[in-house]
């Protein structure tokens, strides 16, 4: 058996050492759905796509819409139609987290998507989808998402 001198051990090594490091960092993994952070309390409700970002500012979403349930708890359910005539359609669920500005979406199919939150205000979202190596002309534009008010429910009275 030949011996490989000291340097090319240590640099195989080395080199074995830093591939394992970024196998283990590089994972996606699913959030921590016990420890709920402030950051996912804060964007917890639901919100509904309101407008889009063009050249000549924001243009009302009247198609492709979407509206996404985030969870105090961390997870999420996420509704979809084509236009504003059509009934919502749910386009799937799944565990999300978020740590200002990275929103991150834990699809159930397996998919993870990461998005740019801006807060605009307390009920007002300005969402970039984060494409980079996408050309920016084939980019899909930043959207507007609006916190949805929830209705209070009918009260029981004494009986």
């Amino acid at each position: 058996m030949r011996l490989l001198p000291p340097l090319r051990c240590h640099l195989l090594l080395l080199t074995l050492a830093i591939c394992c490091l970024v196998m283990l960092g590089c994972g996606d993994r699913a959030p921590d759905l016990s420890k709920p952070n402030a950051d996912t309390q804060a964007l917890a409700g639901t919100w509904l796509l309101e407008a889009r970002i063009t050249e000549d500012g924001e243009a009302p979403a009247t198609d492709r819409v979407m509206r996404l349930a985030l969870s105090p708890r961390g997870t999420f359910q996420a509704y979809y139609r084509g236009d504003t005539t059509q009934q919502w359609v749910r386009a799937g669920e799944g565990g999300y987290s978020y740590s200002q500005p990275v929103l991150t979406l834990y699809w159930d199919n397996g998919a993870t998507v990461t998005l740019l939150v801006s807060q605009l205000g307390p009920d007002r979202i300005r969402v970039h989808h984060g494409l980079n190596l996408v050309p920016l002309k084939d980019q899909d534009p930043d959207e507007i998402f609006v916190r949805q008010k929830m209705d209070k429910g009918p009260t029981q009275g004494a009986s």
